[in-house]
């Protein structure tokens, strides 16, 4: 199973995330800032992330930080947006199950 970074600010949902990808049998790194999840970045196949941690800025760097190192997943209650270098654009609400299956799109 991949070893997943999973970013995001609400600590409900961040706990929610953890939990389903865990039960799924992943590894999974959580932060809950663009800084935090830049520090822990390392040896994560797959990042599961918010746009905006806090905001959509925070959320760039981290993008910018991941890119070409491992695959992002974005989660965002937003329009989804092309120009952005992610693997996957998911909107809010997502079930666990759709985000399992982007998941298991990369790790296979």
């Amino acid at each position: 199973m991949a070893r997943i970074l999973v970013v995001e600010d609400d600590s409900d949902q961040l706990n929610m995330r953890k939990q389903v990808l865990e039960h799924a049998g992943h590894e999974v790194v959580a932060a809950e800032s663009a800084a935090e999840a830049i520090e822990r970045l390392a040896g994560c196949q797959i990042v599961v992330m918010d746009l905006q941690i806090p905001t959509r800025e925070a959320g760039l760097r981290l993008i910018q930080a991941a890119s070409g190192s491992t695959r992002i997943i974005i989660l965002s209650g937003a329009a989804a947006d092309s120009e952005l270098p992610v693997d996957e654009f998911l909107t809010k609400p997502c079930s666990s199950r759709r985000l399992l299956e982007a998941i298991a799109r990369f790790t296979a």
